[in-house]
């Protein structure tokens, strides 16, 4: 498959007809164009680039999530690793991953090959978080709360911002349950929780609001 050019559509209308996408059909995709889409059970699913504002939200979780990781990690001698927009892969037949805003999860070995060399599966992933957009709510709230659960992932964090743009104003922490769905452990709102997170399994992290803050 060609690569695209900015403004050719060619490639999504020529995938849609595809009937289903795989993993073998998904690793002869040229880089850029893979890292464009998530596949929701053999269908593609566009991903749209994020408000810088949102970015920052992102980064600022990054560092502090990153930190609490590596503290744990020296204090029980396990390895971990926090990632941005890293893909998630939740099932091979369909074939469905996912590439949430930020993802905790056990260090890989190097025995993996093709495109999901490097790349998380659902049974490394500890936590995932989704900072919800304008364009992903119903996605966020709705779908991938079902399939994060689906695949087994312990956690799911979704943080909810301010006009869908930031800074953060709420922070809703799931934990599946012995039913293999999620049910809320803890929420928190900025006018009322002096901590944005404040959690201590899988790991032990405590977030102000105003470090949520700290790159707008």
């Amino acid at each position: 498959m060609a690569t695209p050019r900015a403004s050719d559509w060619s490639w999504l209308r020529a995938a849609a007809q595809t009937p289903e996408m795989t993993l073998e059909l998904y690793e002869e995709l040229p880089e850029d164009l893979a890292g464009r889409i998530e596949v929701s059970d053999g269908t593609i699913v566009v991903c749209h680039s994020p408000s810088d504002r949102r970015l920052a939200v992102q980064h600022a979780l990054l560092n502090a999530l990153a930190e609490a990781a590596r503290k744990h990690d020296q204090r029980t001698g396990t390895c971990h690793r926090v990632r941005a927009d890293i893909d998630v892969l939740l099932t091979e037949v369909p074939f469905h991953f996912r590439r949430p805003d930020l993802t905790l999860f056990r260090c890989l070995d190097d025995s993996r090959r093709g495109r999901w060399q490097g790349k998380p599966t659902a049974a490394d992933a500890l936590i995932v978080i989704e900072i919800v957009s304008p364009g992903s709510v119903s996605d966020d709230l709705l779908v991938k709360r079902v399939r994060y659960a689906r695949a087994g992932i312990g956690f799911y964090w979704i943080i909810r911002l301010a006009r869908n743009d930031g800074p953060a104003v709420s922070v809703e922490m799931l934990r599946l349950t012995s039913d293999g769905t999620y049910a809320m452990e803890q929420v928190t709102f900025r006018k009322k929780d002096i901590l944005a997170i404040d959690a201590l399994d899988p790991v032990e992290v405590t977030v102000a609001w105003d470090q949520l803050d700290e790159w707008l």
